[in-house]
């Protein structure tokens, strides 16, 4: 076989249906783009600024990596094939053989197809991640990707509730806690007000002091009025006696109010003060415990908004007005290198055979 003719067989005719292929059967799809980042609420200014010194930015980075790897999983190719029917868009008869997805492919295949479709890149410096989707035509590229970046969004939002979940569980748990324990504090010392008629004992305990000390001031003033009556009048005159009866009246009404006040019964209104006492320092002591808890629930909330991250697109999916795939120049470009190298290492093993053969 002459060299002319192994050139036309081995490079001239691959090259030809190269040709006939990019240039008449190759079909036409469209490329829509968006580019998105997660940012947090008080904006993304540090992650600009460390981005600046090559540095990580650290939980954004991972979150980048976690919608990477959502948007590359099958579960997203599920929904939105349920969704905008992409199996069936790919399947299109219109389109040629090579470009288009098999009639009956496996879940693999169609995965493996679809990340052919879609590219999912993230630039640590910047932290921006660029989407780019293929289609075979303009709208469904602009669906495919709008479609992709909605879902990732939701992606982030419940990741970023989840995170807020399960930070606040445990002082959530706190203030259940302490709401408890403030509610029980309040019904006993309701209970105990209901069950002994009295709105405040120690009000009540310090009015009763206040009638002993007024029984006692009183009955020393008798005393003394007394004394000064026995100095120049009889035990039986009028006077004297009734002295003597107002001071036995006040000495008598003076010691039941201190049996009421210090008794050995345990109503007697100095008991009750002091159980009315606990009962108050209880229902103190878990309203500054509640108190407490809410302000730890709410610093937690805020630490945990604080560290969340927002998907935030700021080039919109884009609706393509030209074909930019295939690349058909490119294409024919390297499907030429890639013939020329193949021809040229066949040539080289075959001489090196016949050489070694001494043909």
């Amino acid at each position: 076989m002459s060299k002319m003719i192994k050139r036309i067989c081995f490079i001239g005719l691959p090259m030809l249906l190269v040709l006939i292929y990019f240039s008449f059967w190759a079909s036409d799809m469209y490329v829509s783009e968006t580019r998105f980042s997660l940012r947090s609420p008080e904006g993304g200014g540090s992650v600009e600024f460390l981005a600046l010194f090559g540095q990580s930015t650290g939980s954004s980075g991972a979150d980048a990596h976690v919608i990477q790897q959502f948007i590359e999983s099958p579960v997203l190719l599920a929904d939105l094939d349920q969704e905008l029917q992409l199996k069936k868009h790919y399947q299109d008869s219109k389109s040629d053989y090579f470009s288009r997805l098999k009639s009956d492919p496996t879940k693999e295949e169609f995965l493996k197809y679809f990340l052919k479709q879609v590219s999912i890149h993230y630039d640590q410096m910047s932290g921006i991640l660029k989407l780019k989707v293929r289609a075979f035509t303009p709208e469904m590229a602009q669906v495919i990707c709008q479609s992709i970046l909605t879902k990732s969004e939701s992606l982030v939002n419940q990741l970023r509730e989840r995170a807020m979940v399960d930070s606040l569980a445990l002082t959530r748990g706190e203030v259940t806690k302490a709401e408890g324990r403030l509610s029980f504090a309040q019904k006993q010392l309701l209970t105990f007000r209901q069950k002994y008629n009295l709105l405040d004992p120690l009000a009540e305990a310090g009015a009763v002091q206040g009638v002993v000390a007024e029984l006692e001031s009183s009955a020393i003033k008798v005393r003394a009025e007394l004394s000064e009556a026995r100095s120049y009048m009889q035990e039986d005159s009028a006077r004297v006696i009734s002295l003597k009866a107002r001071l036995n009246s006040l000495e008598e009404q003076s010691r039941i109010e201190r049996i009421r006040l210090t008794g050995t019964d345990k109503k007697t209104v100095s008991s009750l003060a002091a159980s009315y006492e606990d009962l108050v320092m209880e229902q103190e002591f878990a309203q500054k415990q509640f108190l407490s808890a809410m302000t730890s629930l709410e610093a937690a909330r805020i630490r945990a908004e604080g560290q969340s991250r927002y998907l935030v697109a700021f080039i919109k999916p884009t609706l393509p007005e030209e074909s930019m795939w295939p690349r058909r120049s490119y294409s024919i470009g390297v499907s030429l290198a890639a013939i020329l190298l193949f021809y040229g290492l066949g040539s080289l093993i075959v001489a090196a055979v016949r050489e070694h053969a001494g043909v």
